[in-house]
């Protein structure tokens, strides 16, 4: 689980970065209503991003270079309060009104 401050990550989530939860592409389902938008990452290679078709929310990433991770964004999950970002990664891509949750910990519920 992490943070990810890549320029592409701002841009999809309209905020400094996004919170991730890789899983193995195979052991994961979603409903046939998630809408698929295809672009080019910072890698040079397609990355997929799934959103709500309903509301527009973003749910998950995967890219062609990753192709057997999903990462699905921690706030769409029926149970985030579960995610515990270990990292931030692309840190070098942080806006500076954003950099303060780089070195933050991972709060724990008590």
């Amino acid at each position: 689980m992490f943070r990810c401050h890549c320029r592409d990550c701002q841009q999809l989530t309209g905020t400094g970065h996004s919170e991730m939860v890789p899983l193995d592409l195979n052991s994961f389902v979603i409903g046939d209503n998630c809408s698929e938008y295809e672009m080019v990452g910072g890698s040079g290679q397609p990355t997929y991003s799934g959103f709500c078709p309903n509301c527009g929310s973003p749910l998950t990433r995967r890219s062609a270079r990753m192709s057997d991770r999903i990462y699905v964004h921690a706030a769409s999950m029926d149970h985030p309060e579960t995610y515990l970002p270990a990292k931030s990664i692309y840190v070098d891509a942080a806006q500076p009104w954003d950099r303060s949750v780089i070195d933050q910990s991972a709060v724990h519920p008590a």
